[in-house]
Parts: C-alpha cells; sequence; structure tokens
C-alpha cells in the first residue's frame, strides 16, 4: 500500500470507531430513557421526526467519509453529491420499507422476527438489484465458466463486488475495472475464489449465520425491554436502539468468525494451481484495505486479515470453521434491523455502494 492508503485507512479508521461510537451511546441513551418504567408513549409524528434527525447526523459523518477521507482515485465533490443523495435516498426508502415490515410484523405476532426474516429475504435475495437502486450501478453479464458472472462499474477502489444469492442460482459479481486491468491469470484467481464460495454454500451458510445472530438479538431485546406490552411505535424505536447495540457486539465478534473464509479460499485456489500469492499481494494495494499491524484491531474491525497474516497461513488450515462472510454479510443484513451500522463502519461510510457490497476477498 501507498503511504497516502496507509493514512487514509487510519483515519477512517477513527472515523468509523466514532461513527459506530456516536449510535451506540444514542442508542443506549434513548433506552434508558424511553425503556424506563412509567416513560411516555410515543407517537408516529415523534417517531418520523426522530428518524429524519438521524438521517441528518450520519450525513454529517458521510460527508466528512465519502468527500475527504477517501483513497485514490479521488472524485469531484459534485460527483459525490449527486451519488451520495441517491443512495441516501434509496437507502432511507429501504430503512422506511422495513420500518412497515416490522410494524405489521410486531401488530400480528408481537414481536420483530417475522419482520426480520422476511426483511433479510428480500435483501439478500435482491442485492443486485439493491445495488443499482442505491447507487445508480448497472450489472452487466460478464462471459466466465460456471456460475453466472456479472460486472458492475463501480469508480469506488474498495468496491469488490461479492456474490449475489445462495444455492444453485447463486452469481458471482465482480467490479467492472478489474475486468479489464486485471491480467487473465488474476482474473481467473479472483473468480475461482468465488465459485469455491458457492460450490462450498458459503452464501447461504453467511446469511444463516447472520440471520441467526440476528434472530437473537431480537429475542433477547423482546424480553429485556418487554417489548410486547408496548405500543408499536415505542416498541420500534426500542427496537431499532437496542439492535444498534446488539449489532455493536457482533462487529467486535463476528470479524474473527469471518477471517477462516479468506484463509479457506487462499489454500483452495492455491491447491487448484492458481497464484494466490500474487493476489493476496495485490488485492490491498487495489482496494487500500491491508489489516492493521495491531493485533486487537486486526481481530475486531478486520474480517479480511492483512496480506502478511494471508501469506503465513497459507499452509495451514484455518482454525476455525468455515460459515462464509459472515461480518460483512450481517452489515448489509443491519439494515433489516433498523438500524445505521451498514453505513457507519470504516470502510463503508460515505461510500454508498458499499452500504450494499462491503469489501470482501
Amino acid at each position: 500500500m501507498t503511504d497516502y492508503q496507509i493514512k487514509t485507512a487510519r483515519r477512517r479508521l477513527v472515523l468509523g470507531i466514532s461513527n459506530v461510537g456516536f449510535w451506540v451511546l444514542a442508542s443506549l441513551g434513548c433506552l434508558a430513557w424511553f425503556a424506563a418504567p412509567g416513560a411516555a408513549a410515543i407517537s408516529p409524528t415523534y417517531l418520523v421526526g426522530l428518524m429524519l434527525v438521524a438521517v441528518g447526523v450520519q450525513a454529517c459523518f458521510d460527508g466528512v467519509g465519502g468527500a475527504f477521507l477517501m483513497p485514490a482515485p479521488l472524485v469531484e465533490f459534485g460527483v459525490f453529491l449527486r451519488r451520495w443523495v441517491r443512495g441516501v435516498a434509496a437507502h432511507t426508502t429501504l430503512l422506511c420499507a422495513v420500518g412497515g415490515l416490522s410494524y405489521w410484523s410486531f401488530r400480528l405476532t408481537e414481536g420483530f422476527c417475522v419482520g426480520v426474516v422476511a426483511s433479510s429475504l428480500g435483501l439478500f435475495l435482491f442485492r443486485r438489484q439493491i445495488l443499482r437502486l442505491v447507487s445508480g450501478l448497472p450489472a452487466r453479464p460478464f462471459l466466465s465458466a460456471g456460475p453466472a458472472c456479472w460486472s458492475a462499474d463501480s469508480s469506488d477502489p474498495s468496491f469488490t463486488g461479492g456474490t449475489c444469492g445462495m444455492g444453485s442460482t447463486a452469481m458471482i459479481l465482480l467490479p467492472g475495472p478489474w475486468t479489464s486491468d486485471l491480467n487473465a491469470a488474476e482474473l481467473q484467481t479472483v473468480i475461482q475464489r468465488r465459485v469455491w464460495e458457492i460450490k462450498n454454500n458459503l452464501p447461504a451458510r453467511s446469511f444463516l449465520f447472520a440471520l441467526s445472530w440476528n434472530l437473537a438479538g431480537c429475542r433477547v431485546g423482546s424480553l429485556l425491554l418487554e417489548l410486547p406490552n408496548r405500543l408499536p411505535e415505542s416498541a420500534m424505536l426500542l427496537q431499532g436502539c437496542w439492535m444498534t447495540v446488539w449489532g455493536f457486539l457482533g462487529l467486535l465478534i463476528l470479524p474473527t468468525v469471518s477471517r477462516s473464509s479468506v484463509f479457506g479460499a487462499d489454500r483452495a485456489t492455491a491447491a487448484q494451481g492458481f497464484d494466490s500469492i500474487a493476489w493476496i499481494q495485490r488485492f490491498p494495494k487495489m482496494t487500500g484495505e491491508d489489516g492493521n499491524p495491531k493485533t486487537l484491531l486486526q481481530r475486531v474491525f478486520y474480517p479480511i486479515p492483512s496480506a502478511q497474516e494471508r501469506l503465513d497461513c497459507l499452509e495451514r488450515s484455518p482454525v476455525l470453521p468455515i460459515f462464509g462472510n459472515v461480518a460483512r454479510t450481517n452489515l448489509f443484513l443491519s439494515l433489516a434491523t433498523l438500524t445505521f451500522l451498514g453505513r457507519c463502519v470504516h470502510c463503508n461510510v460515505g461510500r454508498p455502494e458499499l452500504w450494499v457490497f462491503p469489501p470482501s476477498d
């Protein structure tokens, strides 16, 4: 990585910690205030007002991350603003749709689990279409042997695409620039990594793991906050605040679970005769993400290990079971739990494409 990439990554880490920390503290404050015995009920107007304030506050963090702390190549402020406005409008629309499902889930079942399941399935299965809605990036078919392969022309260097769907209908999404900038051997290495993920059902595993984590949070929150005894508007606010705190715990735990899938893909492609070493060394230079030299920060904030750690582990089998890219799948699915966390972390803040497809390898 260049000096500029390293400095930008460090500053974005501070921004991401500040952004997540703000929402966690704000959520704890709301829980202490609105969940207290005798707390006043919340009206629909008050709930909408709080949501608009939240969108405005997050816009401040987005502006810093998207306009001033971006890795090269930088875009003009007007271009960023146009893309960001579209992204926020689409993201807020999705959040309102999830809110509607959550409202009726609570009215019909006195809980939010049904709404979380329905929202998560919709988000996960229509991820490619949601990318176009949020970022305006159309995905085009890209000729490749094996599973269906598409490309999306994002100018964000940290946009890595990923996989869409699960099972026999799963497909690969590549960044458009990679299809022209990578040589044939590198491109085949990337495609084979994702073919390996699909063949081993890692998209489905990561989805089910993330969904189970969120449903567990819903259940715990419902019991602790006695949500079935509250009005829907109050319950929805408390649900969003509680799941922000629960999601924060996930940000601390799930990256460790996800790292084994990166090590597994490294070993699998190397075993098939592809040059994993060259790709491991190239990836950080392209994306501007290469873990952190401090072990604790590496484990907590970086589900993609550093290049050096990946090279060191290339000859060893992963210690933990391979569940797929759980951490960053859950970032996208956090929208189904009425939180902003998918927009707050250091890699995503201010970058609409990454709200849908956080960096992965």
